[in-house]
């Protein structure tokens, strides 16, 4: 029977683990709706170039590996990379001048992150999105809930590398045994593969509950407030 969150097959009874202290969380899809703002700088890139549009789902489905990457899958098949490079540049200055037009948290995000700082958990968003639109959407929506905030930066790999979710623990001070890494997407629950940490798969950002599942996600949520279901589940080891 399904509960309010699901234990899936690589989840293993954790006696012995180190309890659950930082929790990483993507960013778009998973604490911002940023669809809409990103669909509309698709669109007008496209237009510019004379391309044909996109819907808001065709745009779902080509977000999550950068916009580099967001930009080769929307843009036609055979476009050559001096056109790539044109639609990305024209996307990227208008998405910088309006990425918080329609940008907002998701509902109970903002209650959640308050009341996980508030019960002393080390939060970090870690995002490929480009570092400076972390760090503002950090600051304008978030008003510093984070204690770490990182975004695609030069000479790092994104996700699904795990090298900006190392440089987070690093930043915390925080190991990968007590860590927590929330995302929506199979780009999101690979990255905490590849770091070595469990992930919580949410559902209500731009991939199907299906993908998660696929990509063996150790646990899934429907709403915000299931993460502190999660959080008792695995912290209980630590006392039995």
């Amino acid at each position: 029977m399904h509960k309010n969150y699901a234990i899936l097959n690589t989840y293993e009874n954790a006696k012995g683990n180190m309890m659950i202290k930082t929790i990483i969380f993507d960013m778009d899809g998973t604490i911002l709706n940023t669809i809409d703002d990103i669909a509309i700088a698709v669109n007008v890139a496209l237009k510019e170039k004379n391309l044909p549009s996109k819907s808001v789902d065709e745009v779902k489905l080509a977000v999550g590996n950068g916009a580099k990457k967001l930009i080769e899958r929307i843009t036609p098949i055979g476009s050559s990379e001096a056109l790539k490079h044109e639609v990305f540049t024209i996307y990227q200055t208008y998405y910088n001048a309006h990425s918080q037009d329609f940008t907002g948290p998701y509902k109970g995000i903002i209650g959640l992150l308050s009341e996980l700082k508030k019960q002393g958990y080390k939060l970090a968003t870690v995002s490929n999105k480009y570092h400076h639109l972390v760090q503002e959407l950090n600051k304008n929506v978030f008003q510093g809930l984070f204690d770490c905030t990182i975004g695609e930066t030069h000479g790092i790999p994104i996700k699904p590398a795990p090298d900006m979710v190392y440089l987070a623990l690093k930043e915390m001070d925080s190991t990968k045994e007590e860590t927590l890494f929330i995302g929506d997407s199979d780009v999101d629950i690979d990255t905490a593969r590849n770091a070595g940490m469990k992930s919580v798969g949410v559902t209500w950002g731009f991939r199907t509950k299906d993908v998660l599942l696929k990509h063996q996600a150790t646990y899934i949520i429907d709403h915000p407030e299931e993460l502190y279901v999660i959080l008792k589940e695995e912290n209980q080891h630590e006392h039995d």
